[in-house]
C-alpha cells in the first residue's frame, strides 16, 4: 500500500494516459508475483502494461477507486495503528497460532476484500484495501473482518486437511467456524456483523434453516462445488434464499458446538469426531426449525 499511495499522490493531476503507465511501472513493477496469475481483478497485470484491453481494465479502476480512496486511507491508518494488536490479540486467544503463509495488504482492483488463496506461486492471506472500502466502509469494526481472516490463516496451520478436503460439510465448517471466533473476540459484536454482509442476513436467512440445514445433509459429502457454493456467494444465490446463506447456517452449527467447547478446542476438531459433530448438529437444527 505505500507504494500505491505513492503513485497515487504524485500522479493525481496527470492526464489519465500517464497515470495508467504509472501504475504498471511503480506499482505493478514492485510486486510481480502479486499481479500475475489473475491473483489480482481475475486477471494478471504482469508484464501485460503495453495490451490495451489491459490498460483499459487499469484506466477504469482508477476513475472508479477515486470516490473510495478517502475510506482506503482511513483502513491503511486503521492497520499502521493497530494490526499488530489484532495479532496479538488473536495469538492470546490461540497460542499455538504460527502461520507460515504471508499477509498481504494490497489494491485489488475490487477483485477481493479478504481471504488466504493456497494456489498459484503467491500464496498468502490477501486483504484488498479498495475492496473492503467499497463493500465494508471505514466505520466498520476491521477487528472483526481480520479476526475472520485469521482464523482462516490459523486453522489452515494447523488442520489443513480440512481445507483441503473441499467438501461440503467441510467448506460450511470452516466458514460457519470462522464468523463464530471473530464474534466470540469482539466482545458487543452483533451476528450480523459477524456475518459481514448482507445487513441484516440472520434475520433473513432464520427463517430457511430448516432447509439451508436440510441442503447440506442431503450431500454432506459432495466434492462438486455447484451443489454448495452458491450457499456462499453474493452473486449466485439459489432462488428463495437470501445471499450468503451458508455462512449463517455454518456459524449456528459452530454455535451449537461451541456450547460445550472453547474456541481452541473448537479449532482442534477434526476426522470422524468433527464430521459427526457437524452432521449432528445439522440434523438438529433442521428437526427444530
Amino acid at each position: 500500500m505505500p507504494t500505491f499511495w505513492k503513485f497515487w499522490d504524485s500522479t493525481i493531476q496527470q492526464p489519465n494516459d500517464v497515470r495508467v503507465q504509472a501504475f504498471f511501472n511503480t506499482v505493478v513493477a514492485a510486486y510481480p508475483d502479486l499481479f500475475h496469475h489473475g491473483l489480482i481483478a481475475s486477471g494478471a497485470l504482469t508484464d501485460l502494461g503495453s495490451v490495451p484491453e489491459v490498460q483499459e481494465r487499469v484506466s477504469k479502476y482508477l476513475h472508479d477507486v477515486k470516490p473510495y480512496i478517502p475510506t482506503m486511507r482511513d483502513i491503511t491508518i486503521n492497520i499502521h495503528k493497530n494490526f499488530s494488536r489484532y495479532v496479538n490479540d488473536f495469538s492470546r486467544t490461540f497460542a499455538d497460532y504460527a502461520p507460515t503463509t504471508p499477509v498481504y495488504f494490497t489494491v485489488s482492483l475490487f477483485g477481493f476484500a479478504a481471504g488466504m488463496n493456497l494456489s498459484g506461486e503467491t500464496p498468502g492471506l490477501y486483504f484488498g484495501i479498495d475492496e473492503l472500502a467499497r463493500i465494508h466502509g471505514s466505520n466498520d469494526n476491521l477487528k472483526v473482518i481480520f479476526d475472520h481472516e485469521l482464523f482462516h490463516q490459523y486453522h489452515h496451520q494447523i488442520a489443513p486437511e480440512i481445507s483441503a478436503n473441499e467438501v461440503a460439510w467441510a467448506y460450511m465448517w470452516e466458514e460457519g467456524l470462522a464468523t463464530y471466533v471473530s464474534r466470540q473476540m469482539s466482545p458487543g459484536c452483533t451476528i450480523d456483523q459477524a456475518l459481514m454482509i448482507p445487513s441484516r442476513l440472520s434475520e433473513l436467512a432464520k427463517p430457511h434453516l430448516r432447509e439451508l440445514a436440510q441442503r447440506l445433509l442431503d450431500e454432506p459429502d459432495s466434492t462438486d462445488p455447484t451443489t454448495y457454493l452458491d450457499l456462499f456467494s453474493t452473486d449466485k444465490t439459489p432462488a428463495g434464499l437470501p445471499a450468503r446463506s451458508g455462512y449463517y447456517l455454518g456459524f449456528r452449527v459452530a454455535e451449537m458446538l461451541g456450547a460445550t467447547r472453547s474456541l481452541t478446542e473448537l479449532a482442534h476438531l477434526r476426522g470422524p469426531e468433527l464430521k459427526h459433530a457437524v452432521l449432528e448438529a445439522l440434523t438438529e437444527l433442521r428437526n427444530r426449525s
